[in-house]
């Protein structure tokens, strides 16, 4: 992207400034509603459906910064992303084979020789 400087540079923050905006007063009104309730929870004050409500705004507070980081990157983003599937794991590797199938230990088949190289990976 080529640097901006000047009227572009201005334009930009403007349009950026107005696409964010609400954005900006959502998070803000949630944070303040946050501290409210921290207050009344170190005071003790605070009853069961204040927490539940604690929880609710850290939830709605992170999809407020998820939906500003995606618009800052694309003034055009949707509110709700598209659906996209996890990855597979691939951490876990692949299904084990059965534990001695390749010696040969749950058939009829003698043991194997112990002084001939296998090729066993």
């Amino acid at each position: 992207m080529p640097e901006l400087t000047g009227a572009a540079r201005t334009h930009l923050h403007l349009i950026l400034a107005m696409t964010e905006g609400p954005i900006l007063d959502r998070i803000d009104a949630l944070v303040d509603e946050e501290h409210r309730l921290w207050e009344k929870s170190e005071q003790g004050r605070l009853d069961e459906a204040g927490h539940r409500r604690l929880e609710a705004i850290r939830g709605e507070l992170d999809g407020c910064w998820d939906l500003l980081r995606r618009r800052r990157a694309d003034p055009n983003a949707p509110e709700v992303p598209p659906r996209v599937p996890d990855p597979p794991n691939d951490l876990e590797g692949p299904e084990p084979e059965p534990p001695h199938l390749e010696h040969g230990v749950h058939t009829d088949e003698p043991a194997p020789d112990p002084d001939v190289p296998r090729n066993i990976p």
